[in-house]
C-alpha cells in the first residue's frame, strides 16, 4: 500500500522557529513573567492614597450633674460630624517610597445643644460649628527608615521578574537545544534508512546472483541460504530503523507544534544533511562565557541578591522605633457653619504640633532570630550559587571532550566507511572470479552496513554536542540570532 502522508520538509531553522511561536512548553511558561509583572505593579499600589468619608450622627442626654450639692440643669446632646481626607484606607496614614507616613484631613461637626432650665424647662438650642483641616506626617528614622516591609517586597517583586525572564530564557534555549538534538537524530535516521536499505539491496541482489550459481552447480544450496538469512536480517534492520525514525519524528513533532492532530499523520523530511564542521574550542573563554550567560547562573546569583534585601530588612527591623512627627492644622468654630469655614482660610486659629517618638523593644527576639534566619538563608545561597557555577564548569568541560572525540570519531568513522566499500568490492570481483565464498561476501556486506551507520552515527552525535556545549554555555540563541521577549 503506498504511503499517502504529506511530506513537511523542514530546515533545522524552520523547526526551530515552530517551536519558538507553538511550543506548549515555552507557551505557558510566557505566563511567569507576566504575571510577576501585575505583581509588581499591584505592589506599587501601596503607595496609592485613599479617599476616604465618614459621616455619623450621636446623641447623649446628659443627667443633671450633682457636685456638692449643686446641680446643673440636664443637657440633650445631637452630635453631627462628616470627615473626608486623603490618607490610607480607613482614614489611616498613607505611605511613600522613602518610609513618610501622611494623612489629610478635612472635618466638619455640627453640635446641637438642648439645654433646660434648673425647672426643666427648654432653653433656646445652641449649635456650635467646628471646622477643621489639617495635615500629619509621621517619617521613621531607625526602625522602617532606610527600609521597610513595602520597599523590601517591591525590591524582591523586581528580581522574581528578572529570575522568572530568565526562567523563560533558560526554557526557550532548553528547547532549542532540543529541536537541534530532535533535528539531528531524526536525520541520523532517515539517513540510516537509506543505509539499511541499500544493506537489502545488497543482500537481495547477492542472494539472486546465488541462486544463479546454484544452479549452475558452482554453488550450494546452503550458500543461499546464509544469503537469504542476512537479507532477512537486513530487511528487520530497515524495519527497526523505520520505527526509530517514526519515534523520533513524534519527538520533533511535540516540540514545534501546539496542536498535534492536524499534522500527526505527516512525515517530517529534514532538508539538511548531516555534516561535521570544524570547531575550535577554548575552555576559559567558554568558562567566562558561561558565566555571564547562562540563565541559572545569573538566577543563583539573583536568589543571592533578593536574600541580600531580606536580610537588610530584617536587620533594619532589630533597632528600636524612632519617628519624627509633625501636624498642622487650622480651626473654625461659631455658630454658623459658614462662618466656621471662613475662619478657615485666614489661619486665624492654627494649630502645629511636632516631636519624636521613640520605642525601644525590650529583648527582641522575634526581630534578632528573623535576621538570624535571613542571614543563614544567604550563607545557604551562596553556596547554592557555588555548586551551580561548579557544575557548569564541569559541564562546559565535559561537552568540549565529548565533541573533540566526537569529531575524531567522524574521521574514523568515515575512513572505516571508505575502506569498508573499497574491500566490498574487492570481494565481490573476486567472487566473480570463483576465488572467494558468498560468506566472505556477506560479511562484508554487513562490515559496511555497520561502518555506514557508525557514520553517520558520529555525525549526529558531533552536532549534537555542539549545540549541548552552546546551551551550557548560554549562547545557543546568539548563534541562532535570536532573541527572548515576553510580551
Amino acid at each position: 500500500m503506498a504511503d499517502t502522508s504529506r511530506v513537511l520538509t523542514l530546515t533545522l531553522d524552520d523547526a526551530i522557529h515552530l517551536t519558538l511561536e507553538h511550543n506548549l512548553g515555552i507557551q505557558i511558561q510566557r505566563y511567569n513573567p507576566l504575571m510577576d509583572r501585575y505583581v509588581l505593579a499591584a505592589d506599587y499600589g501601596v503607595y496609592e492614597p485613599a479617599f476616604y468619608s465618614t459621616a455619623k450622627d450621636t446623641y447623649t442626654a446628659q443627667p443633671p450633674n450633682l457636685l456638692s450639692g449643686l446641680s446643673t440643669p440636664p443637657i440633650d446632646l445631637d452630635d453631627r460630624s462628616v470627615a473626608v481626607g486623603i490618607g490610607g484606607p480607613n482614614g489611616g496614614y498613607a505611605a511613600t517610597p522613602w518610609g513618610l507616613q501622611y494623612n489629610l484631613t478635612t472635618t466638619l461637626e455640627s453640635a446641637r445643644y438642648q439645654r433646660f432650665d434648673t425647672n426643666g424647662l427648654p432653653l433656646p438650642p445652641l449649635t456650635l460649628n467646628t471646622t477643621f483641616a489639617g495635615l500629619t506626617l509621621d517619617q521613621p528614622l531607625l526602625r522602617n527608615g532606610w527600609i521597610d516591609a513595602n520597599r523590601a517586597t517591591i525590591e524582591i517583586a523586581k528580581k522574581n521578574l528578572r529570575y522568572d525572564e530568565l526562567g523563560f530564557q533558560q526554557l526557550v534555549m532548553t528547547n532549542v537545544s532540543a529541536v537541534e538534538s530532535a533535528y539531528y537524530e531524526l536525520t541520523y535516521a532517515r539517513e540510516n534508512i537509506e543505509v539499511q536499505g541499500e544493506a537489502v539491496r545488497l543482500a537481495s541482489e547477492l542472494v539472486a546472483e546465488n541462486q544463479k550459481r546454484v544452479k549452475a552447480g558452482v554453488l550450494t544450496v546452503l550458500d543461499v541460504a546464509q544469503s537469504q538469512s542476512q537479507l532477512s536480517s537486513a530487511q528487520a534492520a530497515l524495519l527497526a530503523a523505520r520505527q526509530v525514525a517514526t519515534t523520533d519524528e513524534n519527538v520533533l513533532k511535540n516540540l514545534i507544534t501546539d496542536k498535534y492532530r492536524e499534522i500527526y499523520q505527516e512525515r517530517i523530511m529534514p532538508a539538511e544533511k548531516l555534516v561535521a564542521v570544524p570547531a575550535s574550542f577554548d575552555l576559559l573563554a567558554s568558562w567566562q562565557t558561561g558565566l555571564e550567560k547562562r540563565p541559572d547562573v545569573r538566577q543563583a546569583r539573583i536568589s543571592i541578591e533578593r536574600l541580600k534585601v531580606n536580610k537588610k530588612l530584617q536587620f533594619n527591623q532589630m533597632f528600636p522605633t524612632l519617628d519624627l512627627t509633625g501636624a498642622y492644622g487650622r480651626t473654625g468654630l461659631s455658630t454658623d457653619l459658614g462662618q466656621s469655614y471662613g475662619q478657615i482660610g485666614p489661619n486665624d486659629y492654627p494649630s502645629y504640633s511636632y516631636g519624636m517618638v521613640l520605642s525601644v523593644p525590650l529583648g527582641d527576639t522575634t526581630a534578632r532570630n528573623n535576621y538570624k534566619v535571613a542571614k543563614a538563608s544567604l550563607e545557604q545561597a551562596e553556596l547554592v550559587y557555588r555548586q551551580v557555577e561548579q557544575t557548569m564548569l564541569i559541564q562546559i568541560e565535559n561537552e568540549i571532550e565529548t565533541a573533540k572525540s566526537d569529531f575524531a570519531q567522524v574521521d574514523a568513522t568515515r575512513q572505516a566507511r571508505v575502506y569498508a566499500e573499497e574491500a566490498l568490492t574487492a570481494e565481490q570481483r573476486k567472487l566473480e572470479v570463483g576465488t572467494s565464498t558468498p560468506f566472505v561476501v556477506l560479511q562484508l556486506q554487513s562490515d559496511l552496513t555497520t561502518a555506514r551507520s557508525a557514520e553517520i552515527r558520529a555525525l549526529a552525535d558531533y552536532n549534537e554536542a555542539l549545540a549541548t556545549l552552546s546551551l551550557f554555555e548560554g549562547t545557543i540563541l546568539d548563534q541562532r540570532q535570536l532573541s527572548v521577549k515576553v510580551d
